[in-house]
């Protein structure tokens, strides 16, 4: 019997209700045992511990939300047998246990997202590279590699971007200056950064998608990688480079306007702030008064280089999908206005589409603009951005369902007090003040939750970190299985998990952990930011 995605998410969210007398009831945590890491690569005489079985933690309460933190008394994290995990696996897992095939949670991932081995979804790419993080020191920015050494040194007044290809990285020098700089500290112009860019691109569809812009005489133009000039200079300025045929410039008129790759004006911009082409849509944005338009918001471009999410390619985060404030709209490759800007609210385009809002009204509309999920009274949630699959709650009743933003069908009725995304293939519902993590794979409970601790969002990673407020730091992975403890309070803040890594504060510092809690940069910077 083939499962379809409602069936299985139905089957999972009853699966963790059912659990929920058990979870409650549950109050008393087996010990564990721990031992002394001694081959901590630290230099100072800590000490932590480390997990040497397979446990899952049965008393935090699962939160999602990045930014917040939840204040709490220090209650311990209470750890579950093995035997007893095995047991209510089983209890929430009966009902998808008899199913001979479930959901790939990765069956509608975009086609750029895949590789030739699999899929990527971490841009680990850019370790490869020698990069890993950005630091500050001194009141300036550097870069730290992997091994923890420093490949950029700290003098810049901002790390704006990183091209997750090629570990160029894009650096602020002062108010009006910004440069390229390369893994091994050296400053490039914008064109090299480019030039190295379309090195390292396997396909390229439009061959103008490759040229790279110049300057001469005060006016702009464009030539291949090795020189050869194809458009003469002409433009008052380039606002995009190219990307799928498409060049956005001012004209000597002083236009916005398209052009292709011989040079050829397509059609006039409806905004003067335009963004390149990708997977056939550009996005524009009107100016609102008290808006600031630009910066990182959707992926800034500088002379053509899209940069963070858009140059390095698919630095998804599952579930980050909010309203910025933006007022953006969608534009086709022939310039027709797909999605308006004058809609109150658009939310940044994905794969499958967006969401509007307008008139008090919420839908999804998919990349044609046509309304996918029909207008209701809504606030969005998160969405798993791989599954195609939109968490909204209903005004009226104030609770939660999921919907499937392919088929506009509704896969989970509105009657939790929360739903949102852990991962790629893990949903957190919460009922009755319990809060499940499910396998959404096969509908298995693999952590329920009822304390005030918070748990961070796996995002596009295998582990995350689980604290009460400013104390008890662990780490677990996807399973629920607890990895790493901060027996000796030696944690004050950490950040999501990145590749691996976590940037983390102790003693006022902040330094770079692995998902073994081991230090990999010991904390003695201003601040880290794992790219």
């Amino acid at each position: 019997m083939k499962l379809n995605k409602k069936s299985l998410l139905v089957a999972c969210v009853l699966a963790a209700m059912s659990t929920s007398a058990f979870a409650a009831s549950t109050t008393t945590s087996t010990s564990s045992t721990t031992v002394t890491n001694t081959d901590t690569p630290t230099s100072t005489s800590t000490h932590v511990t480390r997990e040497q079985h397979s446990t899952s933690a049965s008393s935090t309460t699962w939160k999602s939300e990045e930014t917040h933190r939840t204040t709490s008394t220090s209650t311990s994290v209470g750890v579950m047998t093995p035997q007893k995990l095995e047991e209510r696996s089983a209890m929430a897992g009966y009902i998808a246990a008899d199913v001979s095939d479930v959901l790939n949670p990765y069956r509608d991932v975009p086609k750029s997202l895949k590789s030739g081995k699999g899929m990527t979804f971490k841009n680990d790419e850019v370790l490869e590279h020698g990069v890993l993080a950005s630091m500050k020191q001194g009141g300036k920015w550097g870069i730290i590699r992997p091994d923890g050494t420093v490949a950029i040194e700290p003098k810049y007044k901002e790390i704006r971007d990183v091209d997750y290809k090629t570990g160029n990285v894009l650096a602020q020098v002062d108010k009006k200056t910004e440069t390229w700089v390369t893994p091994k500290g050296v400053e490039i112009s914008e064109e090299e950064a480019l030039k190295d860019r379309i090195k390292q691109e396997v396909t390229q569809e439009y061959a103008s998608d490759g040229f790279v812009e110049f300057k001469q005489k005060g006016k702009y133009g464009f030539k291949t990688a090795d020189d050869k000039v194809v458009i003469e200079p002409q433009f008052r300025q380039v606002l995009t480079g190219f990307s799928e045929d498409r060049a956005f410039v001012k004209n000597a008129k002083g236009k916005i306007v398209a052009i292709d790759g011989t040079g050829k004006e397509l059609f006039v911009a409806p905004s003067k702030e335009i963004y390149g082409y990708r997977n056939g849509l550009a996005e524009y944005r009107r100016s609102v008064s008290g808006f600031n338009l630009g910066g990182l918001v959707g992926g800034f471009i500088v002379g053509g280089i899209v940069g963070g999410a858009l140059l390095g390619g698919h630095h998804y985060h599952v579930g980050g999908f909010v309203y910025d404030g933006a007022k953006r709209g969608y534009i086709d490759r022939n310039g027709n206005i797909v999605i308006d800007s004058k809609k109150d609210k658009v939310w940044p385009m994905t794969s499958y589409g967006t969401v509007i809002k307008d008139s008090g009204k919420l839908c999804f509309v998919n990349r044609k603009g046509e309304i996918v999920i029909q207008p209701g009274d809504y606030d969005a949630g998160e969405m798993d951005k791989f599954n195609g699959l939109l968490v909204l709650k209903d005004n009226s009743s104030d609770k939660w369902g999921v919907f499937d933003v392919s088929t506009g069908k509704q896969v989970v009725s509105f009657k939790y007090d929360s739903i949102s995304f852990a991962g790629t293939d893990r949903l957190v519902v919460m009922k009755d003040h319990v809060k499940n993590l499910i396998n959404m794979s096969t509908g298995k409970s693999l952590y329920s939750a009822q304390t005030e601790a918070t748990i961070e969002p796996f995002n596009s990673d295998t582990v995350t970190w689980v604290h009460t407020g400013k104390d008890a730091y662990t780490i677990i992975d996807n399973d629920g299985h607890v990895l790493f403890r901060d027996t000796n309070n030696i944690i004050e803040d950490v950040k999501s998990f990145n590749h691996g890594f976590s940037s983390v504060k102790s003693k006022g510092k902040w330094g770079v952990m692995n998902a073994k809690g081991e230090w990999v940069v010991q904390p003695t910077y201003e601040a880290v930011n794992i790219l």
